[in-house]
């Protein structure tokens, strides 16, 4: 008698639970589609009618009634939005159906006799569908044909299952592990071969080209420091920032991390060396990473040093400025965690500080993710300071 394990036995279980829920309430759906569905099929019955009674004569009026019948029916089932999913609307074959229908002279009709004649019909059937198809109802079918269209670009994921027991839906959670090849006589795109990347079994394929593409086209921060535009507007001009509101585009990292504002998307500057941070802990922490202390994800990253009495971030800016004001956020964790006393402090080399602001058991800081604003009293003279440091001021401070 061959010995099965329990895990097998569970496994035999559950295929048995799966197969006879299948038969009892899929099986049966499946015989008896939503009447939605049956409406669609019925539509795209009537389009392909009509397509065909055109080909034979297209003077005929059958056609047109026909067309024109399928074309209101879409309207009613397309009246409120909710009625047809993606899903429904891309399993009933209207789409290919659609095709036919709005689809002029193939490539294949290579005599110009066929071809004319491919356009005499497409012209009517377009007159009809002006003449029958409301704004309205264009307009909602667009929209559900960009929702199939998201549904099916997402790359495909297969359920792996075998008699040895598969992944089933848990595949989803598992992330898709890349490793980059620049193409052979490649040069203009940097070069990121051997470079690992992870990617959500979910994610679309153009999400996956925009995150490339800025991996190895080369980004404006990638070139050298005296084109960048906040650099130019600088030495231009001085710039002024006036405080709205916590994280908001008002402020120098903002700034500097958007090319002065001349870009769309914010990149950490830290991250890509146009600011320096520095910390008491050197450039490893016992959590997270220095840059993080600059994140603007809408998710507070953890990031701390050791509990040092003089514990400290800096920031090297690599501009000069007067600080008027300054936000900071409290990362994950507990809200007991959050710094309490602590001195911002302001230095032209990097070397000698001064204290530009001064706290003592402030509690402003409360839950993980909590943010507040202090402003800075007092004038500073002369070119103002490149580097900025918080220091907390005491143990657990």
């Amino acid at each position: 008698k061959r010995l099965v394990s329990k895990a097998d036995q569970t496994k035999q279980k559950i295929r048995k639970m799966a197969r006879d829920i299948y038969e009892h309430y899929f099986e049966v759906a499946q015989a008896t589609p939503r009447g939605i569905v049956a409406d669609l099929a019925n539509i795209v019955i009537k389009v392909d009618t009509a397509i065909k009674k055109q080909a034979k004569s297209n003077s005929s009026s059958e056609w047109k009634e026909v067309l024109r019948s399928a074309l209101t029916d879409l309207s009613e089932l397309l009246h409120e939005e909710s009625n047809v999913s993606a899903y429904e609307l891309n399993s009933s074959g209207l789409i290919q159906c659609f095709l036919k229908l709005f689809g002029s002279a193939t490539s294949q009709d290579k005599t110009m006799k066929v071809q004319k004649k491919a356009a005499k019909l497409h012209a009517a059937r377009l007159a009809i569908i002006k003449e029958a198809l409301p704004t309205a109802t264009t307009i909602a079918l667009v929209k559900k044909l960009l929702s199939v269209l998201e549904t099916i670009e997402k790359l495909p994921v297969y359920l792996y299952d075998s008699s040895n027991g598969g992944y089933g839906l848990q595949i989803l959670t598992k992330r898709l592990r890349f490793r980059l090849e620049r193409g052979p006589g490649e040069t203009g795109l940097i070069d990121r071969t051997g470079r690992a990347l992870k990617m959500e079994p979910l994610a679309t394929v153009r999400q996956l080209e925009r995150y490339l593409l800025k991996m190895v086209a080369k980004q404006w921060y990638d070139f050298e420091r005296s084109s960048f535009n906040f650099i130019k507007k600088l030495e231009e001009t001085p710039v002024s920032f006036n405080y709205q509101s916590d994280f908001d585009s008002e402020g120098l990292i903002y700034w500097i991390g958007t090319n002065g504002r001349t870009v769309p998307d914010w990149v950490n500057p830290a991250q890509y060396g146009l600011v320096v941070v520095t910390s008491s802990e050197g450039r490893n922490l016992p959590y997270g990473k220095l840059e993080d202390i600059l994140s603007r994800d809408s998710n507070a990253l953890n990031c701390h040093t050791n509990d040092d009495r003089r514990a400290w971030f800096a920031i090297d800016l690599g501009v000069w400025i007067h600080p008027k004001a300054y936000t900071m956020r409290h990362a994950r964790g507990y809200g007991r965690s959050a710094v309490r006393s602590w001195q911002l402090q302001g230095s032209k080399d990097g070397v000698n500080w001064v204290i530009l602001s001064e706290h003592s058991n402030d509690e402003r800081l409360g839950e993980p993710g909590s943010t507040a604003t202090w402003t800075i009293d007092g004038e500073t003279s002369g070119q103002g300071f490149r580097h900025v440091r918080i220091q907390q001021m005491g143990k657990n401070a």
